[in-house]
């Protein structure tokens, strides 16, 4: 845990347990804390130079999201998760993404457009030069996108609860994938296709069925985002 803050220097004035919040869950979702690690309030509060009282606040709040895991008599440590409890996050992935996807559909500005344009590339770039550890922050930020571009204030929140069991078992830029991953930058092509064709329904079908890990078979969904 020591190590994962060596980079933190100081924390700007303003409510100290919203700060190490954000801070922490930040650590957690990027993997610099890794589920198991233990979260030690005097440490935290050390390293941050401040006091344990917002240590513990944001401690709390990360724990009531599912990030953190409190045991009894033990302490606090970043979540881990079973392989029962990373399919269920599968599951609510799939349909937070379809919500996303009809909610999305037909109303991102120039800007979000432009911003998932831009990743597709950046995938493209990545895949190019074989950085998949890139490639799969560009994943995760495509589809965080398309939930921020939705306008319902809870899909990013729901998203934050699953992302750290996502990224656990590399649900998304699976390192093992055996196929080319250009072609992969090019199934999230065609999701925002979907989203610029005006059917919310074919929408969420889509985003459903690319989050669910059938991508983009052969079917009606497919010929509705292409058109």
């Amino acid at each position: 845990m020591t190590d994962a803050l060596s980079s933190v220097t100081e924390l700007k004035r303003g409510l100290l347990s919203d700060q190490i919040y954000e801070l922490v869950k930040t650590m957690i979702k990027e993997g610099s804390l890794v589920p198991g690690e233990q979260l030690v309030e005097s440490q935290l509060a050390r390293r941050l130079q401040v006091s344990q009282a917002p240590v513990r606040d944001a401690l709390k709040q990360l724990a009531h999201e599912g990030l953190v895991t409190h045991v009894r008599h033990q302490g606090n440590f970043v979540s881990s998760y079973s392989d029962e409890e990373v399919a269920q996050a599968k599951v609510a992935r799939a349909e937070l993404e379809s919500i996303a996807g009809r909610l999305t559909c037909g109303a991102l500005d120039a800007d979000a457009h432009g911003r998932l344009e831009q990743l597709i590339a950046d995938m493209h770039a990545a895949a190019e030069v074989k950085d998949l550890g890139t490639f799969r922050e560009l994943d995760f930020a495509f589809h965080r996108g398309v939930i921020e571009a939705s306008g319902n204030v809870y899909l990013p929140r729901m998203w934050d609860i699953i992302e750290p069991s996502l990224r656990a078992l590399h649900v998304l830029g699976d390192p093992s994938f055996p196929g080319d991953w250009h072609t992969v930058a090019e199934w999230h092509r065609s999701l925002l296709v979907a989203l610029d064709a005006g059917d919310p329904d074919s929408a969420a079908r889509l985003f459903y069925a690319h989050a669910a890990g059938t991508l983009m078979p052969e079917t009606d969904e497919t010929d509705d985002a292409d058109a």
